[in-house]
């Protein structure tokens, strides 16, 4: 009788310990389901997670990451500002009102990013202070909403070169004014040389 009892109750825990694990896979699946759209964009090119509220919050975002001699020295993410030249570029593509806005920069886009060391840097910059390379980006992960523009720097042997700031211009040409899309800071990094890689990643979007 006793065996039979304790058996019994045997089950019964059994019976608890297998519904909870049950309840619990199917949460875990309403949640994996719930929230999947949501996942797959929050990963940049550069594979840094981001914040779909950030995202909103801001419409330029950077990840960067600086190697030497293929060691990680500097990696970070944060958001950028569109300068005013930038926002009138957009708004002249928008409207094609020319009595206002500046129509010679209508048909060029932003696919060159440039880096420099920051000096005076705000939204009224029409160039990046300092700017030392600049190069033809990639445009990737195209989306209703949002793009990603991506590009290596392979610095020769001039330097040592120094770097605190990155852009997103509209031209080509090393220090070439009125070509300032968009730019972000990041911590000052010193002696750069031919030994180092640089890898930027900008996320453009818009809510």
């Amino acid at each position: 009788m006793c065996c039979g009892g304790e058996s019994k109750i045997d089950k019964k825990k059994f019976g608890i310990i297998t519904a909870v694990l049950l309840i619990s896979t199917l949460l875990c699946f309403a949640v994996i389901y719930f929230f999947h759209p949501n996942i797959l964009g929050l990963h940049g090119s550069a594979d840094i997670d981001l914040s779909a509220k950030i995202l909103k919050d801001t419409p330029v975002h950077m990840n960067i990451r600086v190697y030497q001699s293929g060691k990680l020295l500097l990696a970070q993410y944060h958001a950028g500002a569109i300068t005013n030249l930038g926002k009138n570029i957009t708004l002249a593509k928008l409207t094609g009102d020319s009595s206002y806005y500046n129509m010679t920069t209508y048909n060029l886009n932003t696919t060159y990013i440039s880096i420099g060391n920051q000096g005076t840097l705000n939204t009224g910059s029409t160039v990046l202070p300092g700017e030392w390379n600049r190069t033809l980006g990639t445009v990737e992960d195209q989306d209703y909403d949002s793009f990603n523009l991506t590009c290596t720097f392979n610095p020769d042997a001039l330097g040592p070169y120094t770097a605190d700031c990155i852009g997103i211009n509209i031209e080509s040409g090393v220090g070439k004014d009125t070509t300032l899309f968009a730019y972000d800071t990041f911590s000052e990094v010193t002696g750069i040389d031919d030994t180092f890689t640089i890898t930027v990643e900008f996320i453009v979007s818009i809510s």
